[in-house]
């Protein structure tokens, strides 16, 4: 048996192995990240200085006895908001450059923020779980219900600490020797690489923040759409596995020459539309922000599916667009606690001249 299969692997070449690169590479690699540093710039999507937050007026409703834990339950009206970053932990390192077999480096941006959402309160309601529920029958008092409620119109801050994480990923390839034509030969996807290695930065992928983390409780967004003053359309969707689908998706990464391209101070209409989960639009509250300006909320229409607003860009080079969901329970409960839970897309565009 052993004597067999010498003969019949005699001569067979082993097989291709992975390329796993070398400190050189690494190095070429990052004075090229240094080089394009606005690419790893992910937190300017916090604004601390409060921004005015458009919330339907406080009310109870029958859920809200679901909650009972206690006697009370507190719920406010939030007019102003706003976000703190009180620190931002990028892993970008050795052990985050993935060589593959092509010869290719995909390196990958890991991020947690940790923030503080600051809120200003502007009527604060206590509702008194003094309503019995009665079995008309037995006369047996089967729960409570809010009977009554106290309204206090004092103003005053509060704040939640909350963290966030996501990941982008970034792709490299060496530069090929054109020189070379190996289409002459059948069969060959040999990928002829320049000598010296000459790593060129290709392609990144828009990047999906959680805080705290994805859960079913977790605001899902579907697609952007922004229109600029033309009327012209530009989509974003949530993700596509069509390998013939050549728009913008988060899912996938982008050619850095093809990125979105707007014009410094050009106004963009801006809708975030959420996608089928358990949160819909009337549970949320949504925000866009251009490079570290202020944020803009985005009402939410009548019967609408997601916020609608507009969005002036502004800058120089490559910048960030941010699309933001919160679940607006976070902003209605004071007791009992809601969680700060939302989900940020991060979507790199190319801001060019200015608005003719």
């Amino acid at each position: 048996m052993s004597l067999f299969l010498l003969l019949i692997t005699c001569g067979n070449e082993p097989p291709e192995e992975f390329y796993e690169g070398t400190p050189e590479d690494s190095t070429a690699i990052h004075a090229l990240l240094n080089e394009n540093a606005e690419l790893l710039i992910t937190n300017d999507m916090f604004y601390e200085p409060y921004i005015p937050l458009t919330m339907d007026q406080v009310a109870f409703f029958e859920e809200d006895s679901y909650f009972r834990g206690d006697s009370i339950i507190i719920k406010r009206h939030v007019d102003s908001c706003g976000l703190r970053l009180d620190s931002v932990n990028s892993v970008l390192g050795l052990l985050d450059f993935w060589f593959t077999k092509d010869t290719t480096c995909t390196v990958y941006l890991f991020d947690t923020f940790a923030v503080v959402s600051r809120l200003h309160i502007d009527v604060r309601i206590t509702g008194y779980y003094d309503n019995p529920i009665v079995d008309t029958v037995t006369g047996e008092t089967l729960g409570w219900r809010i009977g009554t409620g106290t309204i206090d119109s004092t103003a005053y801050d509060d704040s939640t600490d909350a963290l966030g994480r996501g990941s982008r990923l970034i792709f490299f390839e060496p530069e090929r020797d054109t020189s070379i034509d190996t289409t002459m030969t059948p069969n060959d996807t040999t990928i002829v690489i320049a000598e010296p290695m000459n790593w060129l930065l290709r392609r990144i992928s828009y990047a999906t923040y959680y805080f705290p983390e994805v859960g079913p409780d977790a605001p899902a967004i579907a697609q952007v759409t922004l229109t600029r003053q033309d009327d012209t359309e530009e989509t974003i969707i949530s993700s596509s596995y069509d390998t013939l689908y050549t728009g913008h998706c988060m899912n996938r990464f982008r050619a850095i020459d093809s990125l979105l391209e707007f014009a410094d101070g050009e106004t963009l209409t801006v809708e975030v539309t959420l996608g089928f989960g358990t949160v819909t639009a009337d549970q949320a509250e949504f925000f866009t922000s251009c490079g570290g300006t202020e944020r803009v909320e985005l009402p939410v229409p009548t019967g609408g599916t997601g916020g609608i607003g507009q969005l002036v860009v502004s800058g120089t080079g490559i910048t960030n667009l941010y699309f933001e969901v919160v679940t607006n329970g976070y902003y209605y409960y004071e007791r009992p606690e809601r969680d700060y839970i939302a989900q940020v897309w991060l979507v790199p565009v190319r801001i060019n001249g200015g608005v003719q």
